[in-house]
């Protein structure tokens, strides 16, 4: 099998990286008919970051992992629709966390670690909203009078 080299502009190649997300030198270099090492060197000199092989991870942050499983409830509260472990406690698992919804959007809507076990402070049952969600530390200063 003879092959064609093309002579194609950096542009054109800069072109097509940019054109389709997270495409690999070869795929580019296929579909334009240059070599893959003249696509890779356009690339660097475009300052794109290295094409990585492999499994990509869905979600690219926490909070992206948790709002793609929550849809909003009239009242600010925050409905689970992801995975839920077998004792029914809604879960989030990004990378390698696995930690409990309920815990996420805490952490999401305070920007802290939580303090103790969390519960609710609306009636609805399985409410995720992490304004709804109280931890120790809130629980004692609302016991003690102060705000929650």
């Amino acid at each position: 099998m003879t092959r064609t080299i093309v002579d194609v502009s950096d542009e054109q190649i800069l072109r097509a990286l940019l054109e389709v997300e997270d495409i690999s030198n070869r795929a580019v270099a296929a579909r334009l008919g240059c070599p893959y090492r003249r696509v890779e060197e356009v690339r660097k000199r475009a300052g794109l970051p290295a094409y990585v092989r492999g499994r990509r991870a869905a979600y690219a942050t926490l909070k992206e992992a948790f709002l793609a499983q929550v849809e909003p409830v009239q009242g600010g509260h925050m409905r689970w629709t992801g995975p839920r472990e077998k004792t029914g406690t809604p879960v989030v698992r990004w990378r390698s966390l696995l930690d409990t919804a309920y815990r996420v959007a805490f952490r999401l809507h305070h920007q802290r670690e939580p303090v103790g076990y969390l519960t609710r402070s609306c009636e609805i049952p399985g409410c995720v909203a992490g304004a709804h969600q109280r931890d120790l530390t809130m629980r004692e200063a609302l016991a003690a009078g102060g705000a929650s």
